[in-house]
């Protein structure tokens, strides 16, 4: 697997498509047969068939508690059509949303939200309905998290890869989502209790299943 600056890359891609309409053909590779990159990783490759991989590139969010240690508040993201690069490895991730920003890549938005089923803490949403599928009310998910190792390389620095399976009747975009090939993300060890929320950049895939 070649291993290249994704925000090298990704700018050219994005100088392209906008430059001409004929190479927007970048983006939407038939995923069907792409085989998610779990060898040795303790995750289990979901069922189903893949419908996207998606660069989502944005902040992992955290707050100080009464302990000193950061907790996390979710996170925002946006999210690419990675389809077509799909052998790239995320390693460059300064400047990557600004170069980016609303290009024909854009898939869609991730946040957290409240729990819909009424239990404590937030729930992650994978929301394309702004952007590459709007006029669908279905085309979002939320999940909750089935599995969750630690980022194989650098693991202080990369956030936890994680397994999402989605809560019934909350959207239809996927049934479960992988997140991988992490980069940052993770927030300082210790903090002073009661100082400011503080964003973390990061960037990961995310494999899309239905």
């Amino acid at each position: 697997m070649r291993i290249l600056s994704i925000g090298f890359i990704l700018s050219s891609v994005f100088a392209l498509t906008t430059a001409s309409p004929s190479l927007r053909a970048l983006t939407g590779c038939n995923v069907a047969n792409v085989k998610i990159p779990l060898s040795g990783v303790n995750l289990t490759t979901p069922s189903g068939t893949l419908e996207f991989i998606a660069l989502g590139v944005g902040t992992q969010n955290y707050s100080c508690n009464a302990a000193g240690t950061f907790s996390s508040i979710g996170a925002v993201a946006k999210l690419y059509d990675a389809s077509c690069f799909v052998d790239l490895i995320t390693n460059n991730i300064v400047g990557l949303e600004g170069a980016l920003g609303d290009s024909p890549l854009l898939l869609g938005h991730h946040y957290f939200i409240n729990n819909p089923t009424g239990a404590a803490g937030l729930s992650p949403v994978f929301d394309f309905r702004a952007d590459s599928e709007k006029g669908n009310p279905n085309a979002f998910v939320v999940l909750s998290k089935t599995g969750d190792v630690p980022a194989p390389v650098d693991p202080t620095f990369n956030i936890d890869w994680l397994s999402l399976t989605a809560i019934p009747g909350e959207g239809s975009l996927a049934t479960t989502i992988d997140r991988i090939t992490t980069l940052g993300g993770q927030p300082p060890k210790l903090c002073t209790p009661g100082s400011a929320p503080i964003a973390v950049p990061y960037a990961a895939t995310y494999w899309f299943y239905k």
